[in-house]
């Protein structure tokens, strides 16, 4: 179910020729989705495929990127993130035939080196207290739309735990073109908001809803059975969820 050859093409290549890799920017009806096989992205993968009748390029990065190697703060669940992505794929293609063709094989970036821009930049809303460590999958997020040169997805949640969501309060517009949830960040920010630009190539989907408010769609629209099979606790023990961390504290399925 995934795709290794990309990742290793990704590696691969010089970044001007990743464009012709991954498409055309005038693809209208596909969108890149950062995936876990969380909630949230799920959730958004779902509604894009099943309610919006979109092409989804999912994208998973499985190197390190939530804090520096050496330090225990990462997140230790990539099986369980997996084996929740293959579990998934395997239902909807099972419930949602159409799926089969509109969930694109996984882009698994297994090794990504933060620029010494985007590392700067982290530095600077790190000491803002807009993000909670300079050395987190946000910075690695952005690094990937750079190198991509793409606009790709980042499924934020309008939750009290979502430190990005409040960094973003105020930073977005929602053009009415693309639906009142397609949300980016602003061109006129204030000097003291411009190191938030490494994130210019995010697309806020989901930034407006809380974890009931996907719920209730997903019900109303037959696909909560999916979400019943994501993972998102950051330090599993023995298999379980911790019931510990905030992701186990957030979850509502």
């Amino acid at each position: 179910l995934y795709s290794s050859a990309a990742s290793d093409v990704y590696k691969r290549q010089p970044l001007r020729k990743l464009t012709s890799l991954f498409g055309s920017e005038n693809d209208d009806n596909k969108i890149y989705v950062f995936w876990t096989g969380g909630y949230d992205s799920t959730f958004r993968i779902c509604q894009a495929i099943i309610d919006e009748d979109k092409i989804v390029q999912p994208i998973y990065i499985s190197d390190i990127i939530d804090n520096l190697p050496q330090n225990a703060t990462r997140r230790k669940n990539r099986k369980f993130e997996y084996d929740a992505m293959n579990k998934i794929i395997k239902n909807l293609h099972k419930y949602f035939p159409k799926t089969k063709k509109k969930l694109l094989p996984l882009i698994d970036i297994k090794n990504i080196t933060v620029d010494p821009e985007i590392t700067h930049h982290m530095k600077i809303l790190k000491s803002q207290k807009r993000v909670r460590r300079a050395v987190c999958q946000y910075g690695a997020m952005a690094q990937v739309t750079k190198n991509m040169n793409k606009n790709i997805e980042i499924c934020v949640e309008n939750e009290p735990g979502s430190m990005l969501n409040k960094t973003m309060n105020g930073k977005i517009f929602c053009p009415v073109s693309l639906g009142s949830n397609i949300c980016y960040l602003k061109d006129n920010l204030k000097d003291s908001d411009l190191s938030l630009n490494i994130f210019k190539r995010f697309v806020f989907s989901t930034i407006k809803y809380t974890k009931k408010d996907m719920l209730n769609i997903a019900r109303k629209n037959g696909y909560d059975n999916i979400l019943k099979m994501t993972w998102s606790c950051w330090y599993p023990v023995n298999g379980q969820p911790c019931g510990r961390c905030i992701m186990c504290h957030e979850r509502i399925v």
